[in-house]
């Protein structure tokens, strides 16, 4: 059953139905609607704004419900100014009991439409599963709040404009991460706006960040693009540090780490480069299976337009963070009846904030993390008391 939320608010649970108004409850037998609302935790609901990869409705909108849209949304946004010329405070109570019934009518029946037209003609993406669960355990994260030392965060902002502009982003205020997986055209993820800044958080403001349970444990993939690159060409992972094997196996010669790292990368994303041919890496091969057509299509479903020139970076990207979410919607499931949780995402790493009645379970959490749809990667376990502070452990 196609139905539409009238309001987000937590106190204001109603929902429009095809010529049907329901009000102060979540009826049972709903399927498809447009986007997603913590009213609907915990139900088999189905967005159109996922199959249409993140748009708007404005931009999904055929052509031919346009000026009904349109119209509706005028008829609306008048409301809404006539209500802020009131002083009315719409926090304080629920939109639909303000507007008359024939103009939300007008507006929840066009929305219903063009939720109708998206799901009967728009194609189902090859990944919208692993979109759906994704997104509900992204909005899972997101209500976990996040621990900041203010007191440290105004202490540092005397000398350090980050500091200072990330206090006054916060002070007050409840922290989250809020992702957005809709932010690039490879799937990584980013944060939305007034989300805290996870992604690129300055080293020297890590310490401030603490866990709501006891420690810190990171699961961080060695290499990840790396081993994604392997992994394409069906080539078993090393169980040890990618670039240490690389001197070993690609390179043949004496050199440091860091000077490996260098060469490797530098060929890698260059496509004319040829300071590497071993027959171990083969880029070629790599794009004859997953690019054609201008289009990079990826072993986690994607389909991605891409140039010749960033075919292979957009291919190593999207797969490498895909692998990482994956992850991450595994151990979102397994910590589910524990005392711990996510608390982010990081690149190819993820964050749990750990209670110590769970830190038994450290050993299954690395071997879900390492038991990739890709092969068995690499994986380095950390620990700290605050984000900067994470070392290396083992057992």
């Amino acid at each position: 059953m196609i139905f539409q939320l009238m309001d987000s608010k937590s106190d204001c649970a109603g929902v429009y139905l095809p010529n049907k108004f329901v009000y102060g409850r979540i009826p049972s037998g709903l399927s498809k609607t447009w986007s997603w609302s913590q009213h609907l935790d915990g139900l088999n609901i189905d967005y159109a704004q996922l199959w249409v990869g993140g748009k708007s409705i404005d931009d999904s909108c055929p052509d031919h419900l346009m000026v009904r849209w349109k119209s509706a949304q005028k008829l609306l946004k008048s409301h809404f100014k006539s209500f802020s010329a009131a002083g009315v405070k719409l926090t304080d109570v629920c939109f639909y009991d303000l507007v008359p019934e024939k103009h939300l009518q007008h507006y929840f029946d066009t929305k219903n439409e063009i939720t109708t037209w998206v799901f009967e003609n728009i194609e189902r993406p090859k990944n919208y599963s692993f979109l759906k669960e994704t997104f509900g355990n992204l909005r899972e994260l997101a209500k976990h709040q996040l621990s900041v030392s203010m007191v440290g965060l105004y202490s540092d902002a005397a000398e350090d404009a980050k500091a200072k502009s990330l206090y006054g982003q916060l002070e007050g205020k409840p922290i989250h991460v809020d992702y957005d997986i809709f932010g690039t055209v490879t799937g990584r993820l980013t944060t939305k706006r007034g989300s805290f800044p996870m992604l690129n958080l300055k080293k020297e403001l890590k310490h401030h960040v603490k866990p709501t349970n006891d420690v810190f444990l990171e699961l961080d993939f060695n290499a990840a693009e790396v081993r994604t690159l392997l992994a394409l060409q069906n080539i078993e992972q090393p169980q040890e540090d990618i670039h240490e094997w690389n001197i070993k196996n690609v390179f043949n010669k004496e050199m440091s780490r860091e000077k490996a790292k260098q060469k490797l990368f530098a060929w890698l994303y260059n496509p004319e480069s040829k300071s590497i041919d071993d027959g171990v890496y083969d880029r070629e091969s790599i794009l004859g299976k997953y690019y054609e057509g201008g289009a990079v299509q990826t072993p986690f479903g994607r389909t991605i337009n891409a140039p010749g020139p960033k075919a292979l970076n957009y291919l190593l990207q999207s797969t490498s963070s895909d692998n990482t979410i994956d992850r991450f919607n595994k151990i979102t499931r397994f910590l589910r009846g524990t005392r711990s949780h996510v608390a982010a995402v990081v690149h190819d790493s993820i964050i749990i904030d750990l209670h110590r009645d769970d830190r038994g379970v450290i050993p299954q959490l690395k071997q879900i993390f390492e038991d990739t749809k890709l092969g068995k990667f690499m994986v380095n376990v950390s620990l700290g008391k605050d984000l900067g502070s994470l070392r290396r452990f083992s057992w």
